[in-house]
């Protein structure tokens, strides 16, 4: 999708000079327009933080400034415009998490025979997929999916032993400790232990997260966060990269961020957003190379918070779903304290099963699929509803992760 900024007109006067003739007066220029155009993306009451994207061997590199004041901001946002080597210049955003508060209800017991875990039986969405029965060709061994989020708690116990040393660019350590229980509930829905006798099962309970955290305790970052994750994650080896957070900004520097992590082959899978068919565009969901990802419900339709839009490309369950959780997570989240387990709903539940569905895919050929064609296979191979073929509410369908499979 094209980058589109907002283009403010500057209006100029005449300047007479004393003694001469008048002065042939000098408009904007296009590097002022540009800056204006900018500066016009920032939100009320929020830092402005000028980020300048650079290009380097290693893939971009993001520095930031803050200013004290719109003048300010925006003589920043034209030296760094000026300069031949900025790739980009913008402003730091805020995202946050793409949970829904409502819970919905607990969905009847299955008959479907199940793997042993305590509380698989309440894990509609593993029946929906049809999980053991994938699990049969590929359980995502072998596949990292770095969970770009909140953090997550990786001595959980149906998590313990599946989470590799990540990065922290909230407090800039190797901890990753999650703070908010976010990130712990995406990474469970992706690779929590099967068949432990415990809790949930993971979608690919043989995959490995690498946890970054580039929100805080409240479940919101800022996009340069964001943008450094990405790149790190891609650089320390990630095969899929989740992001069950979104914005209304299309950021410059997690444009570039995407791009390189495409550009090295990596599925990257991105929460759509919960506010409706009525909301603004989102991202990183809407940007080129991004699998966007709505949520359905138990009966195949599409949750009624789910964002609808050209940058849908597959729904999958985001009602009700149960998965791993802190101790003690954020008031934000409708989870009991002292609990190890939480029902969420939102797209940011959604697009971990899609995470995970690539993860199966990417182990079940060796690492043989390209980027496309891994996207091709979840997006094309789903299952249509709402109307035949492709819209905006559904994109292609409820994920399907045994047709994905089909011949491999």
């Amino acid at each position: 999708m094209a980058h589109r900024r907002i283009i403010l007109s500057l209006a100029t006067a005449a300047v007479l000079v004393l003694g001469a003739a008048p002065a042939a007066v000098a408009g904007p220029t296009s590097t002022d327009r540009e800056a204006a155009g900018i500066l016009a993306t920032a939100t009320p009451g929020e830092p402005l933080t000028v980020v300048t994207t650079t290009e380097t061997a290693s893939g971009p590199q993001f520095t930031t400034e803050v200013a004290g004041s719109h003048a300010e901001a925006k003589a920043l946002i034209s030296d760094a415009l000026a300069d031949p080597g900025t790739a980009a210049v913008d402003l730091a955003h805020q995202v946050s998490i793409a949970t829904d508060t409502a819970v919905t209800k607990k969905r009847k017991s299955s008959k479907t025979r199940r793997s042993n875990d305590s509380q698989r039986k309440r894990q509609w969405a593993l029946d929906r997929l049809a999980a053991e029965k994938v699990w049969r060709k590929s359980s995502g061994k072998g596949v990292v999916v770095a969970v770009v989020d909140t953090g997550v708690q990786a001595n959980h116990p149906d998590l313990k032993g599946q989470v590799l040393k990540g990065w922290d660019f909230v407090e800039s350590d190797s901890k990753a400790n999650d703070r908010n229980g976010h990130g712990t509930h995406v990474a469970g829905i992706i690779a929590a232990k099967a068949n432990n006798k415990r809790g949930i099962a993971g979608l690919a309970p043989s995959s490995r997260i690498l946890p970054v955290r580039v929100l805080n305790s409240a479940g919101t970052g800022s996009t340069v966060a964001v943008a450094r994750g990405i790149v790190y994650a891609a650089r320390k080896g990630a095969d899929v990269i989740n992001l069950s957070l979104a914005g209304n900004s299309p950021d410059a520097q997690v444009q570039a961020a995407v791009r390189y992590a495409v550009r090295r082959g990596v599925v990257v899978v991105a929460a759509a957003g919960n506010s409706g068919c009525n909301a603004p565009t989102t991202y990183p969901a809407a940007f080129p190379g991004v699998i966007g990802v709505g949520a359905s419900d138990r009966s195949d339709g599409v949750a009624p918070f789910s964002n609808c839009g050209t940058y849908v490309d597959v729904v999958a369950p985001g009602t009700g779903i149960t998965s791993t959780m802190i101790k003690r997570p954020s008031l934000s989240l409708p989870c009991a304290y002292g609990k190890s387990y939480c029902v969420l709903d939102g797209t940011s539940m959604a697009s971990p099963h899609v995470a995970a569905a690539a993860a199966i895919l990417i182990s079940r050929t060796k690492h043989r699929l390209t980027l496309s064609k891994v996207a091709y296979l979840l997006t094309a191979r789903a299952d249509d509803i709402v109307t035949p073929g492709y819209d905006t509410t559904s994109g292609r369908g409820v994920l399907n992760i045994r047709r994905a499979l089909v011949g491999r």
